[in-house]
């Protein structure tokens, strides 16, 4: 039986954290006896609720990590550290897992080809309603060496992202703890170095949209992720990055078709993920 370590950073977040701390707990794959969860929550020293509701929820497989840090990427840090599981994500206070993301995460990391995998893009909004989802078509290890996604490029959904957590001798915690925005962005570029990014034709979780957070943060998330990309993309990489924006848009059947070794989705004949 395979673990899976989930991570959540938090910090005075009494009015979303139950959201997210039940949608980790609540997993079929759990309760099935299927997977072994460890569940780190690492507080940043809340002065609310917070840590009072997430004490509710202890038990043998949630572990409540409680002290000042510099910021998230300090926190998911230190939780990464601690981590024992074969298959490792992190999910903020506010954001949730749909209740089969587990079950989808392990059907796909039986094979070998797989050692990151994402699903669809989603939003909610304030009220956990579904705003909009939406399948990647396609990501390619050298723009992210490039700093074309979250630019040219649609980023990629950390809340629907799992990995394999032989890719954290890939990552250096220090660096990852003095990062204020772009922390996943760190991740994902060390990961890309060596492995594809899979997509699975799934629902795993979702970001929650909340006012002013896009528009506060953007602008100091690229100044953050232009210190680590490896440079700035060539005329190539321009013109395949404008064609793999095209085909975001497309019809699902034509991403599949044109992504068959990155990009899984259920056969219900085959009762199985091709």
């Amino acid at each position: 039986m395979k673990k899976i370590s989930i991570i959540t950073p938090c910090l005075n977040a009494e009015r979303r954290i139950a959201e997210t701390v039940e949608s980790v707990l609540g997993q079929y794959a759990v309760h099935s006896g299927r997977a072994e969860l460890e569940y780190i929550i690492c507080d940043g020293g809340s002065t609310d609720r917070t840590l009072a509701i997430v004490e509710s929820y202890r038990n043998d497989a949630v572990k409540i990590v409680s002290g000042a840090d510099s910021g998230m990427y300090d926190a998911l840090a230190k939780g990464l550290k601690v981590a024992t599981g074969d298959i490792v994500a992190y999910l903020n206070a506010g954001d949730f897992y749909n209740r089969c993301a587990f079950d989808v995460v392990l059907d796909l990391f039986q094979r070998k080809e797989v050692q990151w995998l994402t699903g669809y893009n989603v939003h909610y909004n304030e009220k956990s309603y579904f705003l909009n989802v939406k399948l990647p078509y396609r990501y390619r290890r050298s723009f992210f060496a490039s700093g074309l996604y979250g630019t040219t490029l649609i980023f990629v959904q950390q809340e629907s992202t799992f990995w394999s957590s032989s890719l954290n001798e890939l990552l250096d915690y220090d660096r990852l703890a003095s990062f204020r925005y772009a922390g996943d962005y760190y991740l994902w570029f060390q990961f890309a170095k060596k492995y594809e990014l899979k997509i699975v034709e799934a629902h795993l979780g979702g970001f929650r949209i909340e006012r002013g957070q896009l528009s506060e943060n953007r602008e100091a998330y690229l100044s953050e992720m232009a210190a680590i990309v490896a440079g700035k993309p060539n005329l190539l990489q321009k013109m395949l990055a404008a064609f793999d924006r095209v085909m975001w848009y497309a019809p699902v059947e034509l991403k599949k078709f044109l992504n068959k070794d990155g990009l899984f989705r259920y056969d219900h004949e085959l009762q199985e993920w091709v």
